[in-house]
């Protein structure tokens, strides 16, 4: 059998030329650092990203935009180094961008509604305690319920982080905010790729402490080289997620139609 496939979901100039390999099913989380530098306009692309996250409300949104450029460009361009950031693109970067941010707004409003809701029903049950116990009653009440609270706590934003995952690369890839939510996409993803994601954020969480702390050191200046890594480093973590997730059969994302690269 051949290792070759093909993307059904490959934008409009896609040349056959381009067939892809099979996703490997390896996540390489030092990979998302080194390949930032084989490009050979890797400081030009640093700088500009960390331009961007000096542009008040849009700029983040670009840098968010250009991450997903990045995704795209390494899932069916296989092997070739990332796209150089261009300002001629800024409004494609921007418009994609703000479908993220938007799917990111609506799943951060859901979670809070019932995170708000477990804390009340938690305050309602120490409270029932407290009438019924006195404050003895309180005191037992807030003993079992604030390590409780705590560990759910942990636990559901775990779990909202994984479902917020595929949502997100959904709205990224597919540009269209409805797409986003398909959740029999996202429970496909977050089944294949539940270690993996844990990692990830793991892996993500401290190389951006890492990388601060090296920027604050450098007289404060450095983290405008240190931080944009971060964004570029997320881009290529997010790529090998939906890569394995494909190698465990996963569906794929419908891609927007795009002329060039």
């Amino acid at each position: 059998m051949s290792d070759m496939y093909t993307d059904p979901y490959q934008p409009e100039g896609y040349s056959p030329a381009d067939t892809l390999m099979k996703p490997s099913g390896q996540m390489e989380y030092m990979r998302s650092i080194h390949y930032i530098f084989e490009n050979p306009n890797w400081l030009q692309n640093i700088l500009f990203t960390a331009l961007c996250a000096f542009i008040p409300l849009i700029g983040p949104l670009v840098n968010y935009g250009y991450q997903f450029e990045i995704i795209e460009t390494l899932h069916l361009r296989r092997g070739a180094s990332y796209p150089d950031f261009d300002f001629n693109r800024f409004v494609d970067y921007l418009v994609r961008g703000l479908w993220v941010f938007l799917v990111a707004f609506v799943l951060g409003l859901a979670t809070s509604a019932i995170s708000f809701g477990v804390a009340v029903l938690v305050a309602v049950l120490v409270g029932g305690a407290g009438v019924a116990g006195g404050e003895e009653g309180v005191t037992i009440g807030m003993l079992i319920a604030m390590p409780l609270l705590i560990i759910g706590s942990l636990v559901f934003s775990i779990l909202v982080q994984m479902f917020v995952v595929p949502c997100i690369l959904r709205a990224g890839l597919t540009q269209d905010f409805g797409a986003a939510f398909d959740f029999g996409f996202a429970k496909q993803f977050v089944s294949n790729t539940w270690p993996q994601m844990i990692v990830t954020g793991l892996f993500s969480a401290a190389t951006a402490i890492v990388l601060l702390m090296l920027g604050l050191a450098m007289m404060c200046v450095g983290i405008i080289f240190t931080m944009p890594i971060v964004v570029l480093l997320q881009a290529h973590l997010g790529f090998q997620l939906y890569e394995f997730h494909l190698a465990r059969g996963g569906d794929h994302i419908p891609i927007q139609p795009r002329k060039s690269f």
